[in-house]
């Protein structure tokens, strides 16, 4: 009897698209989520390649941040609509004065960091992906799901830092350099996390539906 009716939640939770909803569990889940990503914000992954050449070795450091896959995770976890309440927390937050939760500092000022408009893109971000993967609980939908996510976060970041850069009227080599190291050197680092991401999201959403749907 208890395994079915434990499929019957299941199989109900399914149907109702992962919908999340008002509790006490779920906000804890957003304030988790939010703390997870003030970690994520200030934390350094390095990764190194071991490159052959001409019978010697050479190695390529690269230190990325896993910002970007934690955002794919909220949207994962908490859906779009806590995902977004998550995200516009973290921005509130950074944006108050004294509260340093982005990567270079935080305050209204902030608005005008090169980096401000990946962390604004957030906001579509959790909506998109949140809404793709109401669709569907393939893997190639949770791919499609990853795919949107990312680009539109890159995309934005990408035309907020060149609007930035060019009121500040600098160069072209400049603003091509900061676009690489902001969005080229890193988007496939967070089309392959954020897949991860997705996938550990899913695997404990379908958990907690006991504790909190």
């Amino acid at each position: 009897m208890m395994n079915k009716r434990v499929k019957e939640e299941i199989k109900k939770f399914h149907n109702e698209n992962y919908k999340i909803k008002f509790c006490l569990g779920t906000l804890s889940l957003v304030w988790l989520c939010l703390f997870i990503l003030i970690i994520a914000t200030f934390t350094q992954i390095k990764i190194n390649f071991n490159i052959p050449d001409n019978g010697l070795h050479s190695y390529l450091k690269f230190e990325y941040i896993p910002q970007i896959p934690v955002i794919l995770f909220i949207a994962g976890l908490l859906g779009e609509t806590w995902g977004l309440i998550t995200v516009l927390l973290y921005i509130i937050i950074g944006l108050i004065p004294y509260y340093p939760v982005f990567a270079l500092g935080g305050g209204l000022s902030y608005i005008f960091q090169y980096n401000f408009g990946y962390i604004f893109s957030y906001i579509f971000a959790v909506i998109i992906t949140g809404k793709q993967l109401n669709k569907s609980n393939n893997v190639l939908n949770i791919i499609l799901s990853v795919i949107y996510g990312i680009t539109l976060i890159h995309v934005i970041g990408i035309f907020y830092l060149t609007v930035i850069a060019l009121l500040r009227h600098d160069s072209f080599e400049f603003i091509k350099n900061l676009i690489y190291y902001q969005s080229v050197s890193k988007i496939l680092y967070d089309i392959v996390f954020g897949f991860i991401a997705l996938l550990i999201a899913k695997g404990i959403r379908k958990v907690l539906w006991l504790l909190i749907g």
